[in-house]
């Protein structure tokens, strides 16, 4: 590892997780330019998991940038204290969006990626990005992909598969310069937008919670340009975070 935080692996550079662990399971880390889907159950540790290598990261000077729908940035902070992860002065910015008040979301996140050139961009998450006013509604109709369906009339195409298109077209769109880009999404979400949320991103991290023993458990099901196997471990949290066992 370099002393900014990099890891270079054959021809792949890499950021650390900030979990050693899990730095094992995947080559040294992330590989740089890639999205990667944090998938499971409310309570599966995401946003911690994606909180731990945004501050690991913002200590070796990496700019983060965390965008949330859900939660306020305050709340976000606190929850991170509670590891002792003290963002200031660290090249972190967390920005909350109004999922239900801004006509062009998809615009505004996108644009604030851009010009904010973050090395680490949390999603939090596609589930809120997604739970807006139907496509119906008036905020919609300037869309430019509304705009070209409205000239073939004839054509009926339904609100799952125009949400399908526009799930894709965000993460397209999102996937800019060499960040690394964390989506979180709650299991809950339509199958058919999980389907394309898998194939497009570059990673799916499986985060699950077994209630009926007390567990939780991190599996990587996909990683472009690493080898990895597809084995479930066990999570523990601790005082500094998470770990990994097994």
């Amino acid at each position: 590892m370099t002393p900014t935080g990099l890891v270079v692996c054959g021809m792949v550079e890499r950021i650390s997780t900030g979990i050693a662990e899990l730095d094992k399971m995947v080559e040294g880390g992330f590989p740089k330019a890639s999205t990667i889907l944090v998938k499971g159950p409310p309570g599966s540790f995401k946003t911690i998991l994606c909180l731990q290598m945004l501050y690991n990261a913002a200590k070796n000077r990496i700019p983060g940038l965390y965008i949330t729908f859900n939660q306020s940035v305050d709340g976000i902070k606190e929850q991170a204290m509670q590891f002792g992860w003290n963002f200031d002065g660290l090249p972190v910015e967390f920005i909350s969006f109004d999922a239900t008040t801004d006509i062009d979301l998809e615009a505004s996140v996108v644009n604030t990626v851009k010009e904010k050139k973050a090395g680490i961009i949390v999603f939090d998450s596609l589930t809120s990005f997604l739970s807006r006013p139907p496509i119906t509604s008036i905020g919609y109709q300037s869309d430019p992909m509304i705009e070209a369906i409205k000239r073939f009339p004839g054509v009926k195409i339904s609100e799952d598969a125009l949400i399908r298109a526009m799930t894709a077209r965000l993460i397209r769109r999102m996937s800019y310069g060499n960040s690394i880009i964390m989506f979180i999404y709650e299991d809950q979400t339509l199958e058919g937008i999980r389907a394309v949320c898998e194939y497009l991103v570059d990673g799916v991290l499986r985060l699950s919670r077994i209630e009926s023993i007390g567990k939780r458990t991190l599996a990587i099901e996909k990683m472009r340009y690493t080898r990895h196997d597809f084995l479930p471990r066990t999570m523990v949290l601790r005082e500094n975070g998470i770990s990994i066992e097994g």
